[in-house]
């Protein structure tokens, strides 16, 4: 599902799911005994290929995870390096389990390799069967042409676009809303909501973001990527 961003009316809409495969991969399984975490925690292992200003990626994820607070769940960041250089987190080399997310920040070299055209936002991998999505990536440079286009604050647009796309991996497929931060489509009102922090889940999705961490908190591992992967881009024009 795509986001569009037209340049009168700045609508954000969702188009069909398309086949993709994920950029980052967990480490194989090291024989460590799964971490427990609260049944409100998710822990998102985060892969800035962008190299986002520190600052700016910072509000993002305070952003984000002020949004998934307020639905009741709450958020471990945890920086993973990339380019062959080991992480200093030991988080980073254990294995998944169904709590852990994946979010790859990736530039624009690497998300035209996705071939998505310009417009997409992020993209979030969803299994087909009765697995669990793991992996969500955010093409940040689409993002932050957006915000300087619609002259917006970056980190909490590329916040709420972060928040959107780990929605869908909880939520499921067909996770679209007609309103809120799961809407099919953003205007320009929803836009500028990201800037007062007014673009939430809905009550119900809160309600249901909460069964989904139930569900995922009960489930022994299961290899992320199992079945058939579905994306659910966002994105913009």
């Amino acid at each position: 599902m795509k986001l569009k961003l037209n340049r009168i009316f700045a609508p954000i809409i969702l188009a069909a799911c398309l086949p993709c495969q994920p950029v980052a991969t967990p480490a194989p399984k090291d024989g460590r005994t799964p971490r427990t975490l609260r049944d409100s925690q998710i822990t998102v292992r985060v892969h800035d290929y962008a190299e986002i200003n520190p600052g700016v990626l910072l509000q993002a994820e305070q952003s984000a995870g002020n949004l998934l607070r307020e639905s009741g769940i709450d958020t471990n960041w945890v920086i993973c390096r990339v380019g062959g250089i080991a992480s200093a987190d030991a988080v980073c080399s254990q294995s998944m389990t169904p709590v852990d997310f994946i979010l790859n920040l990736l530039p624009r070299s690497m998300a035209q390799r996705s071939n998505f055209r310009d417009e997409v936002f992020g993209v979030a991998v969803q299994s087909a069967e009765k697995g669990f999505g793991f992996y969500a990536s955010i093409f940040y440079d689409n993002v932050k042409d957006c915000a300087a286009y619609e002259h917006l604050d970056l980190a909490p647009l590329l916040g709420h676009v972060i928040a959107h796309e780990l929605g869908h991996l909880l939520l499921g497929t067909d996770s679209h809303s007609g309103q809120g931060l799961m809407s099919a489509s953003w205007t320009n009102k929803h836009l500028q909501a990201t800037e007062r922090r007014a673009l939430t889940f809905s009550s119900s999705e809160v309600q249901r973001l909460q069964i989904a961490m139930i569900a995922r908190s009960g489930k022994t591992q299961r290899p992320p990527g199992a079945g058939v992967l579905y994306c659910l881009p966002s994105g913009r024009r």
